[in-house]
């Protein structure tokens, strides 16, 4: 009897432990944010797993770990960072169908410098429309295609930060053309002047003049002490004036710019 007591007891040890191993609430193997990475590999990779996408690149962490070893191998983007190869283009702006493969248009995400012609990706402008990928990809536009949001306007002269600087002159002018204070001192982009001629960076994407050359046309004369609407007042007053310096009469009140008084001075601005 005690024999027989011994092996049920056994019996019911073995069922125990099997129901145990077998319990489907183990969380080694449930994938929480269903990103194709069980929680066990999350936790070898290092990344989230309640967050789809770890490193906020638009692109599944279960994706960038393609074979689903919990290790970031050579040909595979890293889950933890947005710019895999530290070219200045984030992940998903170079794989643009997040599909962790690189397509014929797309630039690599492990290679600096995908076509090896000597120039880095984010140097590079795929779609031609004036804005370098690395600010496409700072301003989150498509670097495949020179009118991202199809509504006419080619990403070169949109402005996505809104700060009166297009983003093909913040590609030019070296600022973030997704954020309005690049440098963070508190002074919008568009308001710095960053070639010291007086006149405002927004007001050079808007005359059309170079905003790192404070002689664009190189005639000897600033910018600021040009006259582009020929009204009698510089661009450079007509910037701290806050009027146009390519409409001689800005305000269209039949009066041109240089006989208004904008400056408060009880003269005309003229000179």
């Amino acid at each position: 009897m005690k024999k027989i007591k011994n092996i049920s007891t056994l019996l019911i040890l073995s069922l125990s432990l099997f129901s145990c191993s077998t319990d489907s609430s183990d969380q080694s193997v449930t994938d929480a944010d269903n990103d194709g990475l069980n929680n066990a590999l999350e936790a070898k990779l290092g990344t989230n797993p309640n967050n789809p996408d770890t490193d906020g690149d638009k692109i599944l962490d279960g994706i960038e770990d393609f074979n689903k070893n919990g290790i970031k191998d050579v040909t595979e983007t890293n889950a933890l960072s947005k710019d895999s190869d530290d070219d200045g283009v984030n992940d998903g702006v170079e794989d643009s169908n997040y599909n962790g493969t690189q397509d014929n248009q797309e630039t690599s995400s492990t290679d600096s410098d995908s076509d090896d012609d000597g120039t880095n990706d984010g140097d590079e402008d795929s779609d031609d429309d004036g804005v370098s990928n690395s600010s496409e990809s700072d301003a989150d536009t498509d670097c495949y295609d020179s009118d991202s949001d199809d509504d006419g306007v080619s990403d070169s002269d949109e402005d996505s930060d809104d700060d009166g600087v297009s983003n093909g002159s913040e590609d030019d002018n070296g600022s973030d053309a997704g954020d309005s204070d690049s440098d963070n001192d508190g002074t919008n982009d568009g308001d710095e002047d960053s070639d010291d001629d007086g006149v405002s960076d927004e007001s050079e994407d808007d005359n059309g003049t170079d905003a790192n050359d404070s002689d664009s046309d190189n005639d000897g004369t600033s910018d600021g002490d040009e006259d582009s609407d020929d009204d009698g007042v510089s661009d450079g007053d007509e910037d701290d004036n806050g009027t146009d310096a390519n409409d001689s009469d800005s305000d269209n009140d039949g009066t041109d710019d240089g006989d208004e008084d904008n400056d408060g001075d009880g003269s005309p601005d003229g000179n």
